[in-house]
């Protein structure tokens, strides 16, 4: 397992710029949250990192690896993207979708091995979908569906997983199911994790380190505890709040009126 290094990134929409020098280290079996209001390059800087989008300036590095330079098939053997909100329109069974996840490892011309199913197999198991495994996905519920394509993602057996939004559609429930689900992964199998996130309390609780944006720009980064502040939601967010800790965890409650 190799760390991830986000050095000085800037990126532009045509004239308008969107990220500005913003700098990230993720180590092997760590959960990190990007954080901060609509519109301020959460989903941007993911799609940089992802390699989908070039950086008009500064890296983003694997290892000793630029992400610039691998292909697309070397980089889906070394990054598993959750995007946000993925719809599926045809008739797969869960079992097809994670499947999905070894089509980086397969051969050009064959087919799925039984060490692909396998993969495939454990991947459900892991996410409780084994039971679902034949099931169509266009009869899941929105955590069911959320839990195959992260299914898919452990099936592909990646060094790190980029998550966009992942819980952002579910009830709270299903979010912490969700959020446990990936930190589990992440201290079991040694593979770090990246997610975009709105919830700041669901965030603290469970990331080793958070990443607050404003405008762009990286306004604090850093554990949880030094991040969630009421002078820095201030900052990113405009509002007023409290901040209290509760077993080890910071959480915020704003005040309403």
């Amino acid at each position: 397992m190799k760390r991830l290094t986000v050095e000085n990134v800037s990126f532009s929409y045509g004239e308008k710029p969107v990220l500005s020098d913003v700098s990230l280290s993720v180590a092997p079996g760590e959960l990190v949250s990007i954080l901060g209001h609509n519109g301020c390059g959460k989903t941007t800087l993911l799609r940089c990192i992802s390699g989908y989008l070039t950086p008009k300036a500064g890296s983003v590095r694997i290892g000793n690896d630029a992400v610039s330079s691998l292909s697309a098939r070397a980089l889906a053997q070394r990054m598993a993207l959750v995007p946000q909100n993925p719809v599926m329109e045809f008739d797969f069974t869960v079992r097809d979708i994670v499947l999905m996840g070894r089509n980086p490892h397969l051969k050009r011309f064959s087919g799925e091995t039984e060490a692909d199913y396998a993969a495939a197999d454990a991947a459900l198991a892991r996410t409780g979908m084994a039971e679902l495994a034949d099931r169509s996905v266009l009869t899941l519920s929105g955590g069911e569906w959320q839990r195959t394509i992260i299914a898919r993602a452990i099936c592909q057996n990646s060094e790190m997983m980029l998550l966009d939004e992942p819980v952002a559609s579910l009830d709270v429930k299903h979010q912490i199911e969700i959020l446990r689900l990936v930190r589990s992964l992440c201290r079991e199998s040694g593979i770090s994790a990246l997610c975009v996130m709105h919830d700041i309390n669901l965030s603290a609780h469970y990331s080793d380190q958070l990443l607050l944006l404003k405008g762009g720009k990286t306004l604090a980064c850093g554990s949880p505890r030094a991040v969630i502040t009421a002078p820095l939601l201030r900052e990113a967010y405009g509002i007023e709040a409290e901040v209290r800790e509760e077993q080890g965890h910071p959480y915020m409650i704003p005040r309403y009126d």
